[in-house]
């Protein structure tokens, strides 16, 4: 599989935000659904210039939505990794972050 294609795109929800501020920090990923825990550490040492801690998946399956018809919908799909990142080191995903990372 090719590495670029293997993390999706972050996830930012309160969850995430919380995970984010304790003192080992892990940041939530959307990950390609055929991409093994290797792979993910690979693509994100290549993204990010360093190796994580540690790589957790979660496989979300699809539930039943509303769609306002007679025949209920379903969601997509989506496998999340949780990735721990080493101590004293921290990733910044917005500009704001970058930005005030500098300033310190």
């Amino acid at each position: 599989m090719d590495l670029l294609n293997v993390i999706i795109k972050p996830l930012n929800s309160e969850k995430t935000y919380s995970l984010r501020a304790l003192d080992v920090k892990k940041y939530v990923f959307e990950v390609n659904k055929k991409a093994s825990k290797q792979e993910i550490a690979l693509a994100f040492k290549m993204i990010y210039g360093f190796a994580p801690e540690k790589v957790n998946v979660v496989n979300r399956k699809p539930v039943a939505i509303r769609t306002g018809t007679r025949n209920p919908g379903l969601s997509k799909f989506k496998r999340i990794a949780y990735i721990t990142l080493p101590k004293g080191v921290d990733i910044a995903f917005d500009e704001e972050e970058a930005k005030s990372t500098e300033k310190k």
